[in-house]
């Protein structure tokens, strides 16, 4: 009445471990590209104006530097330089939200292949809703229009600046 087990046994424990190991090695190469997408997703963008006076460089987590053309206050008047600014900074928000789309598209893709946390680990956190709500692009905000800090005033020093040119 004793049976040999050993052989069904190691083999249903060869063919586990065989799984355990392509497991390992997926996730292994799912974490080389998260680490990827983040790092191609945190790249610094720069955009120039349609005038070419500005360029404003940033990334996802916002404007890192704007730099203004030396000749920009003899080209331009402060109103359009201005708009250029705000037309730059808009512009390159536009490319790093595509950039970032972009670098976690394979990411996006991987969800769909792999079995969720919470399907090995009851109570576990979903990993799949981790990666929709990084993938998800943020919800578009209006644009506020632009306030003055100062109110025009009819003092002496405030017309001198207002009917004076800054540069001779």
């Amino acid at each position: 009445m004793n049976e040999d087990w050993s052989a069904p046994t190691r083999a249903a424990n060869d063919a586990l471990r065989a799984q355990v190991d392509a497991m390992l090695d997926s996730f292994t190469a799912d974490k080389s590209a998260l680490l990827d997408a983040q790092r191609r997703a945190t790249e610094p963008v720069s955009v120039w104006s349609e005038d070419n006076l500005v360029r404003v460089t940033g990334t996802i987590a916002g404007v890192s530097e704007v730099h203004i053309e030396p000749d920009a206050f003899k080209r331009s008047t402060p109103d359009s330089l201005g708009r250029s600014v705000t037309e730059a900074i808009t512009a390159m928000r536009i490319a790093v939200t595509q950039l970032q789309e972009q670098a976690m598209a394979p990411i996006a893709n991987l969800t769909g292949q792999l079995p969720d946390l919470p399907d090995l680990v009851p109570g576990a956190v979903s990993v799949k809703d981790l990666i929709a709500q990084l993938t998800s692009p943020p919800a578009e905000a209006e644009p506020e229009a632009p306030r003055r800090l100062v109110e025009d005033s009819d003092d002496d020093e405030g017309d001198y600046f207002r009917n004076q040119s800054y540069l001779r």
